[in-house]
């Protein structure tokens, strides 16, 4: 397809067929092109988190971070629709880039297609059927050092440490085990030692998921216990 430019946002086809955008701003897409965007969504946060297995014991609470093109969330949403999920879940989104929202509500070749049709009605409506939303258009450490209620699963979806390195200090993994309720789970597609490290300084027990080949970074699961 021909490069569409949304503002400082370019949309690329990514190796599974899924699309992403890259962000001239951070100089960064906001999910991998070697693998593909929905993959990683898949397999670094819906299935590393175990969301899905959770949700169908109880009403689940995210905390999603960072918003981005919405596709973390969209892909939970798709699972829990393709496994009959009858339990809540209620995702808490942070965004500091508002021109996202408009992206995700206008662009119509994002995947997967039924996860994105409830990201877009939860945009406007935040309950539909058991899923619910709130997204929040700021700064997402002002925001994260704001909360003082508890949430099952982080998903944690920031720009890399290169280009958004105050999402990534010891201080604000402490504040995000402090969130988790004993048994939560933190996952972010970052493996880096340093962070690794700042995790289990925090408190967490840390594990790596399982790559999907050489072209993967592997992500890392936090756990509280």
């Amino acid at each position: 397809m021909p490069a569409c430019i949304y503002g400082n946002k370019k949309i690329i086809n990514t190796r599974d067929g899924s699309y992403t955008f890259y962000s001239m701003e951070y100089n960064e897409s906001y999910k991998t092109k070697s693998v593909g965007a929905y993959t990683e969504s898949l397999h670094k946060f819906v299935n590393g988190t175990n969301i899905i297995e959770r949700a169908r014991e109880k009403n689940i609470r995210l905390l999603d971070i960072c918003f981005g093109i919405g596709l973390n969330l969209a892909v939970t949403f798709d699972e829990a629709l393709k496994n009959g999920i009858t339990n809540r879940i209620h995702a808490l989104s942070v965004e500091k880039d508002a021109s996202l929202i408009s992206i995700v509500k206008n662009t119509h070749i994002l995947m997967p297609v039924n996860g994105y049709k409830v990201v877009r009605s939860l945009l406007d409506n935040n309950y539909v059927d058991n899923f619910s939303m709130e997204i929040y258009i700021q700064d997402a450490v002002n925001f994260i050092y704001s909360l003082n209620h508890k949430f099952d699963v982080i998903y944690f979806d920031p720009f890399s440490k290169k280009h958004n390195s105050e999402m990534w200090s010891d201080d604000m993994f402490c504040k995000l085990y402090s969130l988790l309720e004993t048994g939560g789970v933190l996952t972010t597609y970052a493996s880096g030692k340093g962070i690794k490290e700042s995790l289990v300084n925090a408190g967490f027990s840390i594990s790596s998921l399982v790559s999907l080949g050489t072209r993967y970074q592997p992500a890392t699961k936090a756990v509280k216990y």
